[in-house]
């Protein structure tokens, strides 16, 4: 994936490559379009893109869910794709902005990831101390505070025969695949739904919402700055604040920025998952999250499927049973989507994560 060694740069060399997130909707998109030809994905995603590093990453098995395990600069390449995918998404995901700009680990072939946490305390500080006295000596206090253990985050959708034959599939795929993984990061991330088989737990599980300042109809402005300065104090009594942003609900971050005007630094990120009247103060520096770089695609023409988004049902035993609306992909002339990722998050310290509902302001 290195330039070739050369004394003058070919033509070939100076052709800008497309960012690694576009190998993640390319390979969606062969996977697609050679579900409906009979071809192999690596001759479709030739014929589209010609000798691009998409066919690299693209497993060319005939059963079981298609994967990017092959060479190793492959899978390497497929990590990137994780992470810039998710970096693509930070204009309409709060989540995947905080996990740009956190520690970000590699999850591949890992159960269970401890990360250590120090304990800070300014009891355990260092002293000054005058010549010939004894220096204090103080035990560094570390934690297993966040436990990171992988959850499969899949977004199932579907493609009509005529829009896989289109020549704007690769933008169509890229766009609905990040626009539903950032949907279900932020729902999840911003909630205090505790850890369990289904996924990460919500950075707000365990945490008490602090109370919201009244009458913030009549002054919205001393009403958010209260809030704004209670949540950092918040921070502050647990050793956090100093790299820390704001997420709120749509109108909060908008009001928010209104009063606070140019000259605030703390970054203020709005999240359509939150409900309205949510805000959060999170510390950058304890938030970690982990990925692994192995996405799996799987295409399907023969299924029916409960188009839920929210709360999707088994086609039947459920309530109500049978499910609707159920789609199928036979009849409508479709092919079903999945992707799927295994990843986690949490943060290196208790308490790094504050927040407030029912905003007045």
């Amino acid at each position: 994936m290195n330039q070739p060694s050369r004394p003058f740069p070919l033509p070939s060399d100076l052709v800008e490559r497309p960012p690694p997130s576009v190998y993640l909707a390319r390979a969606a998109t062969a996977h697609l379009r050679s579900f409906i030809t009979g071809a192999k994905p690596a001759s479709i995603a030739k014929s589209m893109w010609g000798d691009d590093h998409v066919t690299g990453i693209i497993l060319k098995a005939t059963t079981g869910p298609a994967t990017t395990t092959g060479s190793n600069w492959a899978s390497a390449l497929a990590g990137i794709a994780i992470y810039d995918t998710i970096q693509s998404i930070t204009s309409i995901s709060a989540a995947a902005e905080l996990i740009d700009r956190g520690l970000k680990l590699n999850m591949d072939h890992i159960g269970e990831l401890r990360v250590p946490g120090r304990v800070l305390n300014a009891a355990a500080a260092g002293q000054w101390v005058a010549e010939g006295a004894p220096i204090p000596a103080r035990a560094l206090s570390f934690s297993n505070a966040t436990i990171l253990r992988p959850r499969k985050l899949s977004v199932l959708t579907s493609y009509t025969r005529e829009m896989i034959e289109s020549s704007n599939i690769e933008a169509v795929v890229k766009a609905t695949l990040a626009e539903a993984a950032g949907l279900a990061l932020d729902i999840r991330m911003f909630s205090n739904t505790a850890a369990d088989a289904a996924g990460p737990g919500g950075l707000f599980a365990g945490v008490t919402p602090l109370v919201p300042t009244t009458g913030g109809g009549a002054t919205p402005g001393e009403a958010a700055v209260t809030d704004i300065g209670n949540l950092f104090a918040a921070l502050a009594a647990n050793g956090a604040g100093k790299t820390a942003v704001i997420v709120a609900a749509v109108p909060q971050a908008t009001r928010l920025k209104l009063v606070a005007g140019a000259q605030f630094d703390t970054d203020i990120i709005a999240s359509t998952a939150l409900p309205a009247g949510t805000v959060a103060a999170i510390e950058l520096a304890s938030f970690v999250s982990g990925f692994s770089s192995v996405p799996e695609f799987e295409t399907a023409r023969d299924a029916a499927i409960h188009m839920e988004d929210t709360s999707p049902q088994d086609i039947t035993g459920g309530t109500p049973s049978p499910a609707v609306p159920i789609k199928s992909m036979f009849q409508l002339d479709a092919t079903a989507l999945r992707l799927s990722l295994w990843g986690a998050w949490g943060l290196r310290a208790a308490g790094h994560a504050q927040w407030i509902q029912g905003a007045t302001w």
